[in-house]
């Protein structure tokens, strides 16, 4: 049976959604090395320590991987069996360094919406971080994830 997906998906496209503001802190910074293996009890942080930024600049990645936070916390659709998948990226800049404590906000409007099957529905996204104070753009990302109509594919 076709999931009804389709047509609430459908007015998705030039949406857009901007998360208050926050900051991340040094203790979330050290536990994302700690949990990618960036720590000294695995590798030679030599180089990093030479960074002249400081200890205080928060790895791109960590920008990046914040995408699932702010996905969860303001989720687009709440529907009893749909679920999401990382699907990918398509384009990711860091364009501006971010440090501990400083204001952030993620930006993310919805760019299209690709239906690959009638329960299976591609979702992408241009996503940016903006440092509230200077208002530069940290970061860039298009990024796509793969919604499933999973009650629809049990029918």
């Amino acid at each position: 049976m076709p999931s009804s997906l389709s047509s609430e998906l459908s007015s998705w496209p030039g949406t857009s959604t901007v998360t208050d503001p926050f900051a991340i802190d040094a203790e979330h910074l050290a536990e994302f090395g700690h949990s990618t293996y960036l720590d000294p009890a695995y590798v030679d942080l030599t180089i990093s320590k030479n960074n002249v930024l400081g200890p205080d600049l928060i790895d791109g990645f960590m920008l990046l991987s914040m995408l699932m936070h702010v996905e969860f916390s303001q989720q687009s659709l709440k529907r009893e069996g749909v679920y999401g998948f990382n699907y990918g990226l398509d384009r990711v800049r860091f364009t501006y360094p971010v440090m501990v404590g400083e204001q952030i906000r993620y930006h993310r409007t919805i760019t299209e919406v690709d239906e690959r099957t009638p329960t299976r529905f591609v979702i992408s996204s241009q996503n940016t971080v903006e440092i509230c104070e200077s208002g530069e753009i940290a970061m860039y990302a298009e990024w796509k994830t793969m919604l499933i109509d999973g009650h629809a594919e049990d029918e």
